[in-house]
């Protein structure tokens, strides 16, 4: 069938984005491994291909949950299931229980999406969550309310996720759809954080400010992609794309976020942190000196005398006037979804860390040249062109920056 298929893209003359669902996925898989060159993109929905483990409870488990649109997907099904007759529904069904693609899976090169129903009783989700971590930066979305046929069960949550995946690469160049292209989109949640990515092994962590999601930093981890690094950023809890959380300290964000970076086998990388951002960095390299290779700090916010809130106010309006206007929308956005409580009850407890004296002493800290809000008689920064969001506006100087920190001149010419 692989085969087969492969033979009729061959007469569009031009690469497609294929998206296959169940039986069709395992069949998907083999052709994205084998012929790279007719894909575009890949998206494999409730597919099959890793051999069932003998135990039913998770099919079961999805059983009695009532899902949208169950009884009348029926109507398509039961027709074709008759017209296919039951012998070649048997054998089917045996080549699917005993093709085993995880080898497959390890050769796709492509970009790929992975899209599951949280209830799916027939290949459970966490069939789904081995092919996520199969694929080298594949993307994992899971609906909440579908099960196995989620464009059916829960179509425009479906189409939203597979377009915006399917927009984003064609906006890729051509020779860059070949899996190693920049991209930062959600690339999959971990213990309730989504987090964006770009490489397969990612080696920089970038966190952001209070507030942002991790969506403003495109342009900076574009341009430290664009050098050779791996950039991977999440969305703190209760911010961005992430799980609903309370709001926390900086010392239980770093520590959420070894839970987070040790689940994805992050270690001994380079982490760079925004505003204060920086602060959950600083408290990670003291806890868990095993994950943190090196700090970055851009725009910190120690200062002497901390942060009162009528002042910051002020800081953050004439910062604003500072910024590009295409910043807007992304702070607008992601305020709406923090909401005011959350953002001052979480400014709040990270008063105590704000003062100077608990800055660290070693690092690399970057500045705006125009930045009113760091304190430059508390903290001796390198300054870039900008204001408080430099790595937006100025993403090429602030990546030449991490770029010389992390990887030492010496070093690089001799790769």
């Amino acid at each position: 069938m692989s085969a087969l298929l492969a033979r009729w893209l061959e007469t569009f003359g031009e690469r497609v984005h294929l998206v296959a669902h169940s039986m069709g996925g395992l069949i998907a898989i083999r052709l994205a491994a084998e012929r790279p060159e007719l894909l575009r993109s890949l998206t494999l929905v409730s597919a099959a291909g890793i051999p069932f483990a003998l135990d039913p409870a998770p099919h079961l488990h999805a059983m009695p949950r009532p899902i949208r649109g169950a009884v009348k997907i029926t109507r398509f099904a039961l027709p074709d299931l008759l017209r296919a007759g039951p012998t070649a529904v048997a054998v089917a069904g045996a080549r699917i229980l005993l093709t085993d693609v995880r080898e497959w899976l390890a050769a796709i090169e492509v970009p790929t999406l992975v899209v599951w129903g949280e209830h799916d009783p027939v290949v459970p989700l966490h069939y789904g969550e081995e092919m996520h971590r199969a694929i080298r930066g594949s993307r994992f979305v899971v609906l909440r309310n579908a099960a196995h046929v989620p464009m059916f069960e829960e179509p425009d949550a479906f189409n939203a996720a597979v377009t915006s995946f399917i927009d984003e690469c064609d906006r890729l160049a051509p020779h860059e759809a070949n899996g190693r292209a920049f991209t930062w989109g959600i690339a999959g949640w971990t213990n309730g954080i989504a987090y964006r990515q770009s490489g397969r092994q990612p080696n920089v962590v970038l966190i952001h400010g209070l507030g942002l999601s991790s969506a403003y930093f495109e342009r900076f981890a574009r341009a430290l992609f664009a050098r050779g690094l791996q950039p991977i950023a999440p969305d703190l809890p209760g911010f961005g794309e992430s799980a609903d959380a309370p709001p926390a300290t900086p010392e239980e964000h770093a520590q959420m976020l070894a839970s987070w970076a040790d689940a994805l086998h992050i270690r001994d990388a380079h982490w760079v942190g925004h505003s204060v951002g920086c602060n959950a960095v600083a408290q990670l390299a003291k806890l868990r000196p095993d994950l943190v290779r090196d700090a970055v700090y851009i725009g910190a916010v120690w200062r002497r005398g901390g942060h009162p809130i009528a002042k910051l106010a002020l800081l953050l309006s004439l910062d604003a006037l500072r910024e590009p206007a295409a910043l807007w929308p992304q702070v607008v956005s992601a305020y709406w979804r923090a909401g005011v409580a959350r953002w001052l009850r979480t400014f709040l407890r990270y008063q105590r860390d704000s003062h100077c004296e608990s800055r660290p002493a070693s690092g690399l800290f970057l500045s705006g040249r125009r930045d009113p809000i760091v304190d430059r008689t508390c903290l001796d920064a390198r300054e870039v062109g900008g204001a408080h969001a430099c790595h937006f506006s100025h993403p090429e100087q602030c990546a030449d920056e991490v770029h010389s920190f992390v990887v030492p001149p010496a070093v690089a010419q001799s790769r």
